[in-house]
């Protein structure tokens, strides 16, 4: 990671998921990159059942981020899709939990149980 660049994101297929990982913060100067490749996850037109939002190396996650990921799980249900986030323990989970969208979007411990089939959320 470049530190000019305080997020670096990347996206992913897999057999069943596009997954959008971030590594850094992600605020309100940062969000851009981050924002812009979750959007082109949920409107790809693809059989892939998931999008995987993968904040686990996420550093700082700002609260004003926090509506993005709302907006991401209602643009995948309008899709026929689900989005799962990847959250450990840390900033990320926290500011999750702390605005209610955990609440609202499955949340998974690591990168590999929110790839996993099952629906079921360990948080």
């Amino acid at each position: 990671m470049n530190p000019r660049d305080p997020v670096a994101v990347t996206i992913r297929g897999t057999r069943s998921a596009v997954v959008v990982s971030a590594a850094g913060r992600i605020d309100m100067t940062t969000e851009r990159p981050w924002r812009e490749l979750v959007e082109d996850a949920c409107a790809e037109n693809t059989v892939k059942r998931f999008v995987v939002l993968d904040l686990c190396q996420v550093t700082y996650f700002s609260v004003g981020a926090a509506p993005i990921v709302v907006r991401a799980h209602y643009h995948c249900l309008h899709r026929g899709k689900l989005l799962r986030v990847a959250a450990p323990i840390g900033p990320a989970l926290h500011t999750l939990h702390v605005t209610g969208v955990r609440d609202l979007v499955a949340v998974y411990a690591n990168l590999n149980a929110a790839l996993e089939p099952a629906v079921r959320s360990p948080w």
